[in-house]
């Protein structure tokens, strides 16, 4: 486990302790559940009041599996952009676990690296980024941001 600690010459000292990697696996487990759950809502509601075919063919499941799959990115960058933009920096899985998302200054992350961090996790097999050495994931990376842990932090 990497620790950082910042000092700016001042009297207080800025110490980030990132999450562990476990705990940054049940993050995206119980993210992912509620997303799923958000998702399900989305296509009750779609089914409830927008689909009005009588007839399937073809060629409307091939749009509306294009359709879904299109709404299904939407929400899943949407869940986490709402999430750690509203609450700072964080999901329902990181209250559940106690962590964080920060700038690697320890700051509450800017609306713009939260959107490049939720669009990043739709890259294919981001979720791997995570199975070297590195604690940080390519969505942590490429947005200058980390997850850590709240309890063993300080800010």
């Amino acid at each position: 486990m990497t620790e950082f600690v910042l000092d700016d010459f001042s009297e207080q000292t800025i110490k980030l302790i990132p999450a562990s990697k476990g705990k940054r696996f049940a993050n995206y487990l119980i993210d992912t559940f509620f997303f799923y759950l958000l998702a399900m809502l989305c296509g009750l509601l779609y089914f409830i009041f927008l689909d009005t075919s009588s007839d399937v063919y073809l060629e409307e499941d091939v749009e509306d599996s294009l359709l879904f799959n299109v709404i299904s990115i939407i929400v899943y960058v949407a869940y986490y952009f709402i999430f750690e933009t509203f609450f700072k920096g964080k999901t329902l899985g990181k209250y559940l676990t106690k962590t964080r998302t920060v700038d690697i200054d320890g700051s509450v992350p800017t609306t713009g690296a939260i959107l490049k961090r939720s669009f990043s996790r739709i890259v294919p097999f981001d979720a791997f980024s995570f199975l070297g050495s590195q604690d940080t994931g390519w969505h942590d990376r490429w947005s200058d941001t980390m997850v850590i842990d709240e309890k063993t932090s300080q800010l």
